[in-house]
């Protein structure tokens, strides 16, 4: 039996985002929500101990684009192919951390083709195809989460001079080649230029839309996969990838970088406003709060809403309210 390809990284998918929700117990604690002899949760629904009450509002949990996604609405009258292309942006970039797990568990069955190839003298190559398509559809997916960026971009600054608003392909060339006119931001334009992956994903993503899939081998002494597609051309030759996982472990999180350096900016234009902000589903019922825009915002940022009707509620009392810095705002107490 050969050896086993391994996969040497694992990658940071969204590490803000899941990293707080790794730690969202240490977090409880420090807040004063959670005992310090608790259990360490796996979820806020576990958090609570109770399947029927799920809490919503986990700033600590926020991404850029999370925040922006809250409080945009303040600032930008977002078209409606902009605000689905919003959700788009965290919502693919899910699709694609979910396709790469899958990818990793796939990845022990190319040793059956390697066998397979060594008892017979010849494979079928299933379990590589198999490997394949999944990483294509990741490449597809974080392509996607690409675009959707450049739609918000574009969706917001659709008055800006020579700046595509259909075309990613012709906003990033524009950009890089400082073709935009004025007023577009110069924090937009280093990020974009930042993105020196995006013509190889592109031309990837492009070829992957109307042809057949590329190939996934073995490299035996360094176990590692090597991709390759006879479409995509670097330079004069085929394109190949020696080291997908790692290259897709490396494209991730450059993705990510270039979200957060996007939305980051986005957000420090923001114009101060309130939103009403689900708090929890508790046994059936929704917990809002009136929450103001700041980037210092913490679980107990805000007013509380419901304190009006569930105070006076036999079995309907908020479960944080007694640590909650809103349900005291509310109530005019200091906390």
């Amino acid at each position: 039996m050969t050896g086993q390809v391994e996969c040497k990284r694992v990658v940071k998918w969204s590490a803000i985002s899941h990293q707080a929700l790794n730690d969202v117990g240490e977090i409880l604690r420090h807040e004063g929500l959670l005992a310090d002899n608790a259990a360490r949760p796996s979820s806020f629904e576990a958090v609570m101990k109770n399947p029927a009450r799920v809490r919503v509002f986990a700033p600590e949990a926020w991404t850029q684009t999370d925040f922006f996604k809250i409080f945009q609405g303040g600032t930008h009258k977002l078209k409606a192919d902009g605000v689905k292309a919003l959700s788009g942006v965290s919502n693919h970039f899910r699709k694609a951390s979910l396709l790469y797990g899958l990818a990793i568990k796939i990845l022990p069955n190319l040793q059956i083709d390697e066998q397979e190839l060594m008892d017979k003298g010849h494979t079928s190559a299933i379990n590589g195809a198999e490997l394949t398509a999944v990483l294509e559809e990741v490449f597809t997916e974080l392509y996607a989460s690409v675009e959707c960026i450049r739609k918000v971009i574009t969706g917001i600054y659709a008055g800006t001079p020579k700046l595509p608003t259909d075309s990613t392909r012709r906003f990033f060339i524009r950009v890089m080649n400082d073709e935009i006119g004025s007023p577009f931001p110069q924090e937009l334009i280093s990020a974009v230029k930042g993105c020196r992956w995006f013509e190889q994903l592109r031309a990837i993503r492009d070829e992957l839309t109307h042809a057949d899939i590329g190939h996934c081998s073995t490299d035996r002494e360094n176990k590692t996969v090597t991709y390759m597609h006879q479409g995509v051309k670097d330079g004069d030759s085929s394109l190949v990838i020696i080291d997908a996982m790692r290259h897709i472990d490396d494209l991730a999180s450059d993705i990510d970088l270039f979200a957060r350096d996007v939305f980051r900016y986005l957000n420090s234009q923001l114009q101060p406003t309130v939103v009403t902000q689900i708090c929890g589903i508790f046994d059936g019922r929704v917990y809002v709060r009136n929450l103001p825009l700041d980037h210092s915002l913490t679980f107990h940022t805000g007013e509380c809403i419901s304190y009006a009707w569930f105070e006076d509620a036999e079995g309907r009392r908020c479960p944080f309210a007694d640590n909650c810095g809103a349900y005291y705002a509310a109530k005019g107490i200091d906390r």
